[in-house]
């Protein structure tokens, strides 16, 4: 028979109350435990006098560093080390929690994420050795294009869908001339040092290396007609048109995006020679 207590509830309900209570107090003082294990583990790491190895080596004021469930890394007085556990001793051991089992399954993670990183160095070696190569390609053939500008004058120029086309003359520097005031006969006009004096001028009667008419990458060049400009040889055989840049840096950019292309473009077919005619065939 069940009593009311002072509450109105039954006696053995207030009972176990009171043990769920006390099992949650528990519960709470075991986490707190760990927590301050934790923390004192932390912040004081494993220490030992000495520790020998199977192999009969001995380090001296040992102080752990890490360990997992293959190795244990730290420092004695001596340097630093490195040992497996499964060198050790039992005891120690059983303080890093050594399993044979778990511990060849981390050795084979270990080594396969070893080979990774090798073989991740090796590409990122030979990635780096081949950046370095194309860079000092492009340094030498920037060098050969800065070498060889050429002067041209603008005489008209119209934009097309993907470049523009410029109507050139050859452009040198030529002496001045000064007319008569009568035109009978024209004089070189000279430098107060008395050198002719030698401006830059359209050639006459001549036409311009690459031709009469150029088109000029890329489209938003700044070509104005009229005036002199220095062009670099992109590409002849680009169209029935030869193709430039206005700087050495847009020549080699555009000459890469050309190589590229062509790269990329499979070559065609060799055609087939016809069979040879069987003679033994009756003629036609």
């Amino acid at each position: 028979m069940l009593f009311p207590t002072l509450h109105g509830m039954p006696e053995s309900h207030s009972l176990h109350s009171h043990r769920r209570r006390a099992s949650r107090a528990l519960l709470s003082l075991s986490a707190l435990l760990l927590l301050t294990l934790a923390a004192s583990l932390v912040a004081a790491p494993l220490t030992f006098p000495t520790l020998t190895t199977r192999q009969g080596v001995t380090y001296r004021d040992v102080q752990v560093s890490r360990f997992d469930a293959v190795e244990v890394r730290f420092l004695h007085a001596a340097g630093a080390a490195t040992v497996l556990l499964a060198d050790l001793p039992p005891d120690l051991q059983k303080i890093f929690g050594y399993d044979p089992r778990n511990a060849s399954t981390v050795m084979a993670d270990k080594h396969q994420e070893r080979v990774q990183t090798i073989i991740t160095e090796a590409d990122k070696k030979a990635k780096a050795a081949a950046l370095l190569e194309q860079e000092q390609a492009d340094a030498a053939e920037l060098k050969t294009i800065r070498a060889s500008p050429l002067r041209c004058h603008v005489n008209h120029v119209f934009a097309t869908e993907d470049s523009l086309q410029a109507s050139v003359s050859p452009a040198d520097k030529l002496p001045v001339k000064i007319t008569s005031k009568r035109g009978k006969y024209e004089r070189v006009k000279l430098t107060p040092q008395g050198k002719p004096l030698l401006v830059e001028q359209v050639v006459p009667d001549q036409s311009f290396i690459l031709g009469d008419t150029l088109r000029i990458l890329p489209k938003s060049a700044r070509v104005v007609p009229q005036t002199f400009i220095t062009v670099y040889l992109i590409e002849s055989g680009v169209g029935d048109l030869p193709l430039c840049a206005l700087t050495p840096e847009d020549t080699l950019r555009f000459r890469k995006k050309l190589a590229a292309l062509k790269a990329a473009v499979p070559p065609a077919p060799a055609e087939q020679a016809p069979a040879p005619a069987d003679p033994s065939a009756p003629a036609k």
